[in-house]
């Protein structure tokens, strides 16, 4: 019985973008808490979490910071 190569990397867990696993949780929750911090509103911290590293390199660039 042969693996195909393909069909293992669709296995991959996450969103693809970065990688899943505990690298994009820490993203999600991160962004989560910043989104928090300025705007505290559960509603864009789930959005903002969702959006995991992507929000937290925008909060970094907007107000200079990279940890809440």
């Amino acid at each position: 019985m042969e693996v195909d190569a393909l069909s293992e990397t669709k296995r991959k867990p996450g969103c693809g973008c970065c990688g899943g696993g505990v690298f994009g949780s820490v993203g999600a929750v991160l962004a989560a808490l910043l989104s928090w911090k300025v705007n505290h509103s559960i509603f864009w911290a789930l959005v903002h979490g969702c959006l995991s590293w992507f929000y937290v390199f925008y909060h970094w660039l907007q107000h200079g910071e990279f940890l809440p």
